[in-house]
């Protein structure tokens, strides 16, 4: 997945993403005492600009991320 490229990163706010280091715009949340992130790199790396990854400490995709990733979805902020 991917970010539209008509697509502002002011809207990712409204879902909670923010700024964070490392040049990334991110999401983090919590679920049962584990840790995920879903971020965009900021810069183009390989290009890989825009495209949407997901780290977590667990091998499971807390059920969180995958309903945050439905929303941006039905909100037309991403696309695959």
């Amino acid at each position: 997945m991917r970010k539209k490229d008509s697509v502002d990163f002011e809207k990712f706010k409204k879902y909670g993403f923010k700024y964070g280091t490392r040049d990334r715009f991110i999401y983090k949340t919590k679920q049962n005492g584990s840790e995920a992130i879903i971020y965009i790199d900021l810069l183009p790396f390989h290009n890989e600009n825009n495209k949407i990854k997901i780290a977590c400490e667990s091998y499971s995709v807390p059920t969180k991320i995958v309903d945050k990733l439905y929303d941006l979805t039905k909100a037309g902020l991403v696309e695959k």
